[in-house]
């Protein structure tokens, strides 16, 4: 036994060992890596967005507007029982028929897959103002927390059609010295089709 280990130790063999050990952790890191990646799906996404304005603790939803959506997105499965998570970076065009708001917003999104073919979702977006175009105050805020709910239709295993109802849960505005309660939140309906690769 003595001669064996004093063999391994003055040998080749101990550094075919190390170089074998290193192989094979590096195969299953690799496979560990796949099997993760295996979870992790990226998405692009267009649709229209059904807008409107609360000022003051008012919707307006007759003075709504028709806008747009585009984004991409990332989707990882946390495992069996079909909870995900997903973020990635939307720009959309809203507000109402006075004013124009344009936000880069940028998702945190908890989802069940409640069957093959449904998942639920809450939403929470940090929204940057990118730009507006108004006719009555220029003086906005540039984030905006919004608050989105929403449900997706797998048609395929490539496919989805979505909606999301969002509320403004911070005032977009800046209020004048000279006014109060003067607020005007985000709410808008996401109608969108995704494309996961």
């Amino acid at each position: 036994m003595y001669v064996f280990i004093c063999y391994i130790q003055n040998s080749d063999l101990k550094t075919t060992i190390m170089q074998n050990l290193r192989y094979t952790v590096l195969i299953l890191l690799t496979f560990i890596s796949i099997q993760s990646f295996a979870q992790l799906k990226v998405g692009l996404s267009g649709g229209v967005v059904l807008s409107s304005l609360i000022r003051d603790g008012n919707l307006a939803a007759n003075d709504g507007t028709v806008g747009y959506l585009i984004g991409a997105n990332v989707k990882y499965n946390l495992g069996e029982l079909g909870w995900y998570i997903q973020s990635g970076v939307d720009y959309t065009k809203e507000g109402d028929h006075i004013q124009n708001l344009n936000f880069v917003k940028i998702p945190l999104i908890l989802g069940l897959n409640a069957s093959d073919d449904v998942s639920i979702f809450v939403a929470y977006n940090l929204a940057w103002q990118v730009g507006n175009q108004n006719n009555v105050q220029d003086f906005y805020k540039d984030f905006a927390n919004i608050l989105g709910l929403g449900f997706e239709i797998h048609v395929s295993e490539k496919f989805s059609i979505g909606t999301r109802l969002n509320y403004g849960l911070s005032n977009v505005v800046e209020v004048p010295a000279d006014a109060k309660n003067f607020t005007i939140k985000p709410f808008a309906l996401d109608l969108y089709l995704t494309y996961r690769f």
